[in-house]
Parts: C-alpha cells; sequence; structure tokens
C-alpha cells in the first residue's frame, strides 16, 4: 500500500484559498446603519439637447397638469444629470435614468420609475433603483427606493424628492435627498464624491457566519475527496 503526501501539502493551500472569500467584512454606518446621499438632478426638456424626450403623448387635448405642461398619459424617457450643487456645471456624480408619466387625470401627480446611476466616488458604478408617486404640487415628497446595485445590493430606503427653485416651463433642477439601508451584502465607504453624504451599509453576522460554515465545509470535502483518491 502507497501513501501520498499530497492531501497535507495541498491542506494549506485550500484552507488559504477558503478563508478569503468568506472573511467578515465590516462597514462604517451611522448609529442606525443608514447612508444619506445628496445631489441634484437636472431635467430638460427645451433646447437642441434635451435630456428628457416624451416618447408617448396622451389621449387628451387639454392639459390635465399645466404646471408642467402635460396631458394624462403623457410619458417621458429621462437620462438626467446629477450633480453635486444646483448648478449643472458643477461637478457631476452620475445619472439618473428611466422614466416618469403623468398618471393622475386631476392633478400634477407623476409616476417616477427609474435608477440612479453613481458615476463618481467609492459607490463609483453602482445602482440604486427608485420607483413611486412624485406629487409636484408639493415642496417635499417621498419616493421608495426598491433596491440596488455594486455597494448598495439589496437596498432600500426612501428618496426626499425637491424642485426648491421650482419649475421653469417644463424644465426643472431637482434636490435629491437619499437615505438608504442594505443587508450587509454591499460595501463601500461613506462618500460618493461631491456632496453625497455619509454612511455605509450594515454588516449581516448571521450571513458571514453562514459563509463562514460553508467554506469549512468545502475545504472538508475537498480534502477528504483528496484523500481518499490518493491513499490507498
Amino acid at each position: 500500500m502507497a501513501t501520498s503526501t499530497a492531501p497535507v501539502l495541498l491542506l494549506p493551500l485550500l484552507l488559504s484559498m477558503s478563508a478569503a472569500p468568506f472573511a467578515v467584512l465590516t462597514l462604517a454606518a451611522d448609529s442606525n446603519g443608514t447612508t444619506h446621499l445628496s445631489f441634484f438632478m437636472h431635467d430638460i426638456t427645451s433646447g437642441s439637447n434635451p435630456t428628457a424626450v416624451k416618447v408617448i403623448k396622451g389621449p387628451g387635448s387639454t392639459l390635465t397638469a399645466p404646471t408642467l405642461g402635460m396631458t394624462f398619459g403623457d410619458t417621458t424617457v429621462i437620462d438626467d444629470p446629477l450633480t453635486a450643487t444646483s448648478s449643472p456645471t458643477s461637478a457631476e456624480l452620475g445619472r439618473v435614468q428611466g422614466i416618469y408619466m403623468l398618471a393622475s387625470q386631476s392633478g400634477a401627480a407623476l409616476m417616477v420609475c427609474a435608477n440612479l446611476l453613481l458615476t463618481s466616488g467609492a459607490h463609483n458604478g453602482s445602482t440604486l433603483a427608485v420607483m413611486g408617486r412624485d406629487d409636484t404640487g408639493e415642496d417635499v415628497r417621498e419616493i421608495p427606493v426598491v433596491g440596488g446595485t455594486g455597494t448598495f445590493r439589496m437596498a432600500t430606503g426612501y428618496v426626499l424628492w425637491k424642485t426648491p427653485q421650482g419649475i421653469n416651463g417644463t424644465d426643472a433642477t431637482v434636490q435629491l435627498d437619499v437615505y438608504v439601508t442594505t443587508d450587509g451584502n454591499g460595501g463601500g465607504d461613506s462618500s460618493s464624491g461631491g456632496s453625497a453624504g455619509s454612511g455605509g451599509s450594515k454588516s449581516s453576522s448571521g450571513a458571514a457566519t453562514a459563509r463562514r460554515m460553508t467554506g469549512g465545509w468545502v475545504v472538508a470535502v475537498v480534502v477528504a475527496v483528496v484523500g481518499s483518491s490518493w491513499v490507498w
């Protein structure tokens, strides 16, 4: 009967390879585990280079929302810049890409469905998905955050949607204050550049424990299989 020393030599390598993916990640966050981001969206329908384009015209001939220049059913596709301040020439932090439509037959309430794509700082490439009702007649509107990717994977929270400068015809500058938490599977630090705020996402000790247990089980199975194959 011959005995190989290969399993003994492979064990340290397998342990080191399995340990890294299952390390516990500690993330910075405020006392509530909430990340706060703040920026300004510029929704431009006028001029030769609009960032918002109407793609569906509602059937009505009378404006349902004169302040918006919209009729019930009007739908607009947007790719609006997000900037650090209310000035459109300030540092760009991302884009808002999606649609909004006039979903009220008796007022200026929009249905918003969009991704906030961050393109600067620690959250570069991450997204936040927002969907909800934007009653433009209110000074502050609250729109839910229903998900995210990257450092905001599995995010939940809300956006405070404001138009401090009002609406200039059909163009508008909108201030967005975002408050989100994650389940700990995201990552990143507290800043996305410019005026993006503080915080991070909460770590999940249960998920980390499960990953460590899974890692140990994988190592045990691999060593057992290798050992049974090479020792006889």
